[in-house]
């Protein structure tokens, strides 16, 4: 049987419970490990820590302005989770003083995938941000000496060349990781918004029980005392 919990699908004898059941062990499958962790290092600012916990080293030496400037630009409660860093060309809004490609410092966080590049003569400082929800996957690619990270974006795929060669097998596995967790997230929620019981209207409720009463499961004067009551109740909401 697929893992995956079927909105269509109930357990004839234990119904929801089995449901539950499933979400919980799909929870468990797709959680982040050490999520807390990551967060607590995050708050810490200590990115060589979230490196060891990933057991992968970062060469600081092309990207130290922008680990030292990371945290200035991740928002509210964002957590990062990995790290790598390579060359990608140049964009529209890139500095003005560099030329060709460019060294920047790739992080995957709770919340999208930050691109940071610090100009080589000055302070200032590129950034690129993509939210989740518009990657479809990210790949990488081992060769001799360097690795590459593609992030699928569907009508174009972006490049982080020349990346350490341990980093970007560890980026990308982490981060099809939490997009399926955030996709199972999406599908959960959307199960129990499919599965709550629409309320139902006044009129809904005249109609059933007239039907009922036609029916012959009410009486008429059942039928009668609870049309009495269900009137009286909407006409005290007018």
């Amino acid at each position: 049987m697929d893992s995956d919990v079927s909105p269509d699908y109930e357990c004839p004898k234990c119904g929801a419970i089995y449901a539950k059941v499933e979400a919980f062990q799909e929870r468990q499958k797709y959680k982040m490990e050490s999520f807390d962790v990551y967060a607590a290092f995050t708050k810490l600012r200590h990115w060589g820590a979230i490196c060891k916990l990933n057991n992968v080293n970062l060469n600081s030496f092309s990207t130290q302005k922008e680990l030292e400037e990371l945290s200035k630009y991740l928002e509210p409660e964002e957590v990062v989770f990995a790290l790598a860093s390579g060359i990608m060309a140049q964009t529209s809004t890139s500095n003005s003083f560099d030329f060709g490609l460019n060294t920047w410092l790739a992080v995957l966080t709770s919340d999208r995938f930050l691109f940071l590049d610090a100009a080589l003569f000055t302070r200032s400082i590129d950034t690129q941000s993509i939210r989740h929800d518009k990657v479809q996957a990210v790949s990488a690619s081992q060769g001799w000496m360097f690795g590459k990270i593609m992030i699928d974006l569907g009508s174009r795929v972006i490049t982080i060349d020349n990346c350490e060669k341990e980093t970007v097998k560890v980026f990308a596995d982490l981060a099809n990781k939490w997009l399926k967790a955030l996709e199972h997230k999406r599908r959960s929620i959307a199960y129990g918004e499919r599965r709550l019981p629409k309320e139902e209207s006044a009129i809904d409720k005249l109609e059933r029980l007239a039907q009922l009463h036609k029916n012959g499961v009410l009486s008429d004067a059942e039928f009668k005392e609870v049309k009495d009551k269900l009137l009286g109740s909407l006409s005290s909401n007018i």
